[in-house]
């Protein structure tokens, strides 16, 4: 008759091999369930959930447009993502915003200072949260732009 060494134990061996396994794998499933989140957490927002988040909180957003890089004729620096306008109807009937959603703020920054620059010339209010810039026309009341940047710091 043959005897078969550790027999007894070969089922305890491989429960404990069972048991690593099935831990390393609950604490890779929690590390990513965290970095998908934190992800989510920390995503900047479109053009589209701006303007969303404008309705949302009651502020005028009349046609909606977006605008592509290639078909934008102005002299604003096309270091942007994305860039809808959208208008204001009762500040005027060629009123309204844009909002510019950028890669980084090294990408931000150049749009920025175009508004800057024009600001004697074309008075417009800026706002900036992330990567995020929100322009509204000067022809709009001060304290109905600010609403739009406080919306904006809330996205």
């Amino acid at each position: 008759m043959a005897r078969v060494f550790g027999a007894g134990g070969g089922g305890r061996g491989l429960f404990v091999v069972r048991a690593v396994i099935v831990a390393v794998c609950t604490l890779l499933a929690g590390v990513l369930a965290v970095v998908l989140l934190l992800g989510l957490v920390n995503r900047e927002p479109t053009a589209e959930e701006v303007i969303e988040a404008f309705r949302d909180e009651g502020l005028e957003v009349g046609e909606v447009q977006a605008v592509e890089r290639s078909e934008d004729r102005s002299l604003i620096p096309k270091t942007y993502e994305e860039q809808m306008s959208f208008t204001i109807p009762s500040s005027g009937e060629r009123s309204g915003g844009r909002v510019f959603t950028f890669p980084s703020r090294e990408a931000l920054d150049p749009v920025s200072e175009y508004y800057e620059e024009f600001g004697g010339v074309f008075a417009s209010y800026v706002y900036v949260e992330g990567n995020v810039l929100v322009q509204i026309d000067g022809d709009v009341p001060e304290d109905q732009a600010d609403r739009y940047g406080e919306v904006l710091q809330e996205t």
